[in-house]
This record gives structure tokens, sequence and C-alpha cells, in this order.
């Protein structure tokens, strides 16, 4: 079993989110068996029992654990793990018929139908996979089978937009008071997940996914909120 170096950490970064550079700064071990990752320097202790570091928000971290090289990914990272087009998120919720969304040129989400029957059981669904939820109304006709946007902003625009997609249900971080009318208005269900909610789910995904790619790696996820 041959252990990473940082290097192939970063390309696999580079790869698997399209992070254009996520060796943010090199350093540490020659190979890497123990990696500690946290959304930003504040979650985590000034001491770490890691060989290397990674960071979704890695501009702060200054010149703290200088002992170690630290990766990073913003943009990538809330992109494919974060809300917005998330596939790996549809696949753990057992979505179907997923596809993507494009407005105004840009992907901003997908498009998806859940395998629950109803809104109370889609709601335990996301609890139990995100662990919660900021708010959350049910539709104006929650018929099954029930059709979700998951978007990466929430305004009357794409509110508007989604609706004319067929969506039910609008999930997206946060709630926009603006974009609340607009979705009472077009009978949509809305659940604001929570901005640092999906973040912290995004960071745990993204810690089983480098322990799947390269065997013999540990990781360790850190979060003052648990």
């Amino acid at each position: 079993m041959t252990l990473p170096a940082l290097s192939d950490l970063a390309a696999w970064l580079q790869r698997e989110l399209q992070e254009p550079e996520p060796l943010r700064r090199p350093g540490g071990p020659q190979t890497i068996r123990r990696l500690a990752l946290a959304l930003e320097p504040g979650d985590l202790p000034a001491s770490l029992d890691a060989d290397a570091l990674f960071l979704h928000r890695s501009r702060r971290a200054g010149g703290n654990w200088p002992e170690l090289g630290i990766l990073g990914a913003h943009d990538g990272f809330d992109l494919h793990l974060t809300t917005g087009p998330n596939h790996r998120l549809a696949a753990r919720l057992g979505w179907t018929e997923v596809s993507e969304l494009s407005w105004q040129g840009r992907t901003v989400g997908l498009r998806a139908t859940a395998p629950q029957p109803d809104w109370a059981s889609l709601q335990a669904a996301l609890h139990r996979e995100l662990g919660g939820e900021d708010t959350s109304w049910l539709p104006a006709e929650p018929q099954a089978p029930l059709v979700l946007a998951l978007m990466n902003a929430m305004n009357p625009e794409l509110i508007t937009f989604a609706a004319q997609q067929g969506v039910q249900v609008y999930l997206t971080g946060q709630l926009r008071p603006s974009a609340a009318a607009a979705a009472q208005a077009c009978g949509l269900g809305v659940a604001a997940l929570g901005h640092r909610r999906t973040e912290l789910w995004g960071l745990r995904q993204l810690a089983r996914e480098l322990e799947a790619a390269f065997p013999g790696l540990c990781t360790q996820v850190y979060s003052q909120s648990g």
C-alpha cells in the first residue's frame, strides 16, 4: 500500500472538483497518512496531529501550522459539494431523473425526483443526511412524486425559473426573504438547509471520497459545531 504525496492529493482535488490550484502551501512529510480537514482555520486546534491540512477557506491560514502542507478548494468545493449541481448529495439521497439546471449561461443546480412519497418523509430524509435545516415550508400542492431543485442561490428570478421547470420543492443553503414571497406565490415548498450545514456535509463527503481513493489515508474532520 503506497501512501499519497501531497501532490497526489492536489491532483485528485484538481481533477474531481475542477479546482485550479489546490496546493496552497507545499511542505510537510513526503507521504501523507493523516489528513486534517476543516472549513476554516478557526475550526482547528493550535496543534494538529496530522501530516497535511485541507481548508475550504485556506487564505485565512496565515503562518499557522508551518510544519504542514496545505490543500484548499473553494469554488470547486462550493460547486460540487454544497448546494447547486451536487450529484454526490443526489446519489446519497436516492434521487432519480437527475439533470442539471442552467440559467443565464451557468449551471445553478439540479432538478430531480425524490423517492419519498410525501413531504414529511422527504424532510426526514434531508434531516438524516444533513443533520437538520434552518427553515422550511411545504408546497401548496404536495403531490407525489415530488420534483425538487437543489439550487446554489435564491432570488425571485430563480424561483420563477424553477417553477417553470415543474419544480415543487426548492432546496438551497440560505433563505433569502426577498425570494420567500415569490416561492409562496408560485406554490413552491422551500427547505433552507443551512449554509454551514451543507458545507460540513461537503467536508465529510470529501473525507469519505479521499479515503476511498487513497487506501491507507486517514482523515479527521474538524468543526467547532461538531
